[in-house]
């Protein structure tokens, strides 16, 4: 792979590629090196910018100009090219792979546009180039534009190598209460990096839910003075485990998902302590629509929709995440407590004793299921 780099008056004479063979002749990989640094070449700030870009493209092509955003395919009106789009003093790219396709190749790469500086747009983009009139074009161009996909999650502000299997794992178990499973992650992690703070949040989770006020202070104190470099997100996360009486637990996490507003684990705990259940639904909604099979956030919006009343649409959250994630046993767990609320006694005993089968730290599954009497 390699990074080609153009800037503002580096027009190349190839501007537009002229190949003199005929059109079923095997493009090489020159000819295309060349003309993507043409196409790219004709974006960035500078006279005629608008016949060049144009030049580049079939007059027969189909886009999608960004395929991240609802949309279909459709044909390019090369009328609508319009010269403002053409500010950025360079361009970057990069191409991951090339493949032949007879008279035509397929490509796959990513570019950043920069201006004053300061990258303004990124692209993951993909097409089919082939000859048309004697030069080269786009016949199909497929675009996403990746500075418009969500990015803002809790990530995590440490110098250890190789962790965001273990951490995403641990987050994972959190939020299907799998606490035990999550404090052992977070064990491992302290030790990965003394000096990381969100290492200690399935340690936190775990002593929260539990209810041990000696050991939460302990490893609060412990995360609190690691703070240093952390980003808001993590500091105000942290800060919403404060266990001290009269601590502002829904503001902190309010900050933290301000700051984070991607984060499904931000947005799950922040929508549970919410008592407007039309509010919690709306927050937890938005995170569905970008993770619809989201176990916590399914779990939080059943439930919702449950003591709210909404029995078909809990329904429907609930079985999702037996469906989705067969093995986890909060999912059954919950899916228990809805046959048992829609008084289906033999179904809720069922699911309980399956959730405890999972996983046998659920013994307060075995419990609801002992307390069931058909």
């Amino acid at each position: 792979m390699k990074i080609n780099f153009f800037f503002l008056g580096s027009i190349t004479a190839l501007l537009l590629v002229l190949v003199s063979c005929n059109g079923n002749k095997q493009l090489s990989d020159t000819e295309i090196d060349l003309f993507i640094e043409s196409y790219f070449d004709a974006q960035t700030f500078g006279e005629d910018k608008v016949e060049a870009f144009n030049n580049t493209l079939s007059d027969s092509l189909i886009g999608w100009a960004n395929a991240a955003w609802a949309g279909v395919p459709k044909s390019y009106d090369k009328a609508n090219t319009d010269a403002d789009w053409f500010y950025e003093d360079s361009i970057t790219y990069e191409l991951h792979d090339v493949m032949m396709l007879g008279s035509e190749a397929s490509v796959m790469g990513s570019a950043t546009w920069h201006s004053a500086g300061i990258e303004t747009f990124g692209q993951s983009f993909s097409g089919i180039i082939g000859m048309e009139n004697g030069k080269m074009v786009w016949k199909r161009f497929m675009g996403v534009w990746t500075n418009s996909l969500a990015k803002d999650f809790l990530w995590p502000t440490t110098e250890a190598k190789d962790i965001m299997s273990d951490y995403n794992e641990m987050r994972k178990h959190m939020m299907e209460l799998s606490n035990e499973k999550a404090m052992a992650i977070s064990d491992s992690l302290v030790m990965k990096d003394p000096n990381w703070a969100t290492a200690h949040l399935g340690q936190l989770h775990y002593y929260w839910l539990e209810k041990e006020d000696v050991k939460l202070k302990e490893v609060y104190d412990m995360a609190m003075g690691k703070l240093k470099g952390a980003s808001l997100a993590e500091q105000y996360m942290i800060k919403s485990y404060n266990p001290a009486k009269g601590s502002d637990t829904r503001g902190n996490q309010r900050m933290a998902l301000l700051h984070a507003p991607n984060d499904p684990m931000i947005r799950t705990w922040y929508a549970w302590g919410e008592k407007d259940f039309d509010v919690a639904i709306d927050i937890l909604q938005k995170g569905l629509n970008r993770m619809p099979d989201n176990t916590g956030l399914n779990n939080m919006i059943a439930y919702k929709y449950m003591y709210n009343g909404d029995m078909d649409k809990a329904e429907k959250h609930f079985k999702l995440n037996t469906m989705s994630n067969p093995n986890m046993a909060n999912g059954h767990d919950s899916y228990g407590d809805f046959l048992l609320e829609k008084g289906d006694k033999k179904g809720a005993k069922a699911s309980f004793m399956k959730a405890f089968k999972l996983d046998s730290n659920f013994t307060v599954s075995k419990e609801k299921a002992d307390k069931i009497e058909e």
